[in-house]
């Protein structure tokens, strides 16, 4: 019933020509290690992988800014990184790393983090914030001069005692958003430090990214949403506020359009009027949408922790998905935290835990692109003679009809669709059925086998009986003191909820 009420959700595909019953069709089923789908003359790659930068070093990529043939990236562990990309067909090459104010004591020297970078279109300076974490407990916002790519001098910087996360620079002022405590504004005093001579806050403010338009300042606001500012003055005036779905973590602009990352998707409101914004239209993500940037034409380009995925928004109000691209790794758990774009060049950029990946993009691109959710698969423990089942949704987020050719698992791993056809905007569930041949630990992976043009051979991957705690099993027995001294077991919490909460720093 499961698969049918999918089916009748998901009704744009059909099984393809010659693949209605993969008994009668073998030439369909060929579970070889490569996929031999012919892609149709005619199909272009919207988004072309021109390759990486750097090694296999975790290096954190956390935010892009792209302007000409510079790239600038915020690090986890090499702190504000400067790239070259002006080879037109090359991956990008570093310039210079670990900027950060070590030598204030502010930053560790061997893992000099920042969490955002902003450009000054005025003057050649950058801004790095740091929010303060357990690596560097102190938040700080700090300026350089970039002049000289390869040999940066620092300009100062600011330490409030308070969170700092995205910073947008003008002309050597800084707006600064700091989370609960709002926005700041930041100026030299004329003695070459730098000081707050303005703020604002109140019981809703979560600003994490501001753009800056003219006089006014538009900040993406967490659970609060869209919020508008004039910061004509030295003080910021709240102007108006628009609630959206989900949070609101990043934004930009286009004209009198401003595209917001809400977590669950991309929302484009009109802002031709600071002090009335107005919602036009959402489209949601198959991800989580952490950053978003413009892309070519009318394209708005998002990370999305797995996949860099494109958006067309030549109708706001209507917007339509038109590709989602996995981003190559060694290892099969990429994690795409950050992107930025260069129309002018067709360029995309994406910021990865191990490197800064380089696209070409092409304009009105024509082809099928699959998409595939979620991207792995958790079958728990399944004992030998036993079996589980659960559904992995495909979709075409191209212009032209996709074709699966085969899906192919491994040992104990079958599918109940090798063929079928998915229309443009269309999607369709593939029931994955796991039947072990032992109770020995399984880690595999699913192979779609498609004609998309540059993902011919998409991979799920899939484990089952791996060791650990399962959902149902009884929870171990253990101690934890926390950060009270007092000890907790799990006699003490039996008969209550319990929630435990991993967390991590980005």
């Amino acid at each position: 019933m499961r698969r049918t009420a999918l089916q009748l959700l998901l009704p744009a595909f059909a099984l393809a020509a010659g693949c209605a019953d993969p008994v009668q069709s073998p030439q369909c089923h060929q579970p070889a290690a490569d996929c031999p789908v012919p892609v149709a003359s005619g199909v272009v790659d919207p988004l072309r992988h021109i390759g990486r930068a750097s090694g296999p070093t975790f290096i954190e990529i956390v935010d892009v800014v792209a302007a000409g043939d510079l790239v600038y990236a915020c690090t986890g562990t090499k702190g504000l990184t400067i790239y070259d990309a002006s080879a037109d067909d090359a991956p990008p090459q570093t310039r210079s790393d670990r900027i950060g104010p070590a030598s204030q004591g502010l930053a560790d020297a061997r893992f000099p983090r920042c969490q955002h970078v902003g450009l000054d279109p005025v003057l050649d300076r950058v801004v790095i914030t740091n929010r303060g974490d357990e690596i560097q407990p102190t938040p700080w916002l700090w300026v350089y001069d970039i002049s000289d790519p390869k040999t940066v001098t620092s300009v100062g910087g600011w330490t409030p005692g308070k969170s700092v996360e995205g910073a947008v620079m003008h002309d050597g002022r800084i707006y600064v958003a700091m989370h609960t405590s709002g926005v700041t504004i930041v100026d030299d005093d004329g003695t070459g430090a730098l000081v707050g001579v303005g703020s604002y806050a109140d019981d809703e403010s979560d600003a994490w990214q501001p753009v800056l338009v003219g006089e006014h300042l538009l900040v993406a606001e967490g659970a609060t949403g869209l919020r508008s500012y004039d910061v004509a003055g030295d003080e910021p005036v709240l102007l108006a506020t628009l609630t959206l779905s989900g949070s609101s973590r990043d934004l930009v602009v286009r004209d009198d359009i401003a595209f917001v990352a809400t977590s669950g998707g991309i929302a484009s409101v009109d802002i031709s009027d600071p002090s009335d914004p107005k919602l036009l239209g959402e489209i949601e993500a198959d991800g989580t949408t952490l950053a978003v940037a413009l892309g070519a034409g009318h394209t708005i380009v998002t990370a999305e922790w797995d996949e860099v995925r494109g958006y067309d928004f030549s109708d706001p109000k209507n917007p339509t998905a038109v590709f989602s691209e996995l981003v190559p790794s060694d290892d099969t758990r990429s994690r795409i935290l950050a992107v930025d774009a260069d129309p002018t060049r067709n360029r995309v950029y994406a910021g990865e835990w191990r490197g800064l990946h380089a696209y070409h993009q092409a304009q009105d691109a024509t082809g099928p692109e699959i998409s595939v959710t979620p991207g792995t698969l958790q079958f728990g423990h399944v004992g030998d003679g036993d079996s589980v089942a659960k559904v992995v949704v495909v979709r075409n987020r191209g212009d032209q009809t996709l074709t699966i050719s085969d899906v192919v698992g491994g040992p104990g791993l079958s599918a109940d669709v090798q063929c079928l056809q998915i229309e443009p905007g269309g999607a369709a569930p593939i029931e994955v059925t796991f039947a072990p041949l032992s109770n020995a630990a399984f880690d595999s992976t699913l192979k779609l086998c498609s004609d998309d043009p540059d993902e011919q051979e998409h991979s799920v991957d899939v484990t089952a009986n791996v060791p650990g705690i399962d959902v149902g099993d009884p929870v171990p027995m253990f101690e934890l003191t926390d950060h009270n001294g007092e000890v907790w077991s799990p006699a003490q919490l039996k008969g209550n909820v319990a929630v435990l909460a991993y967390f991590a720093t980005f």
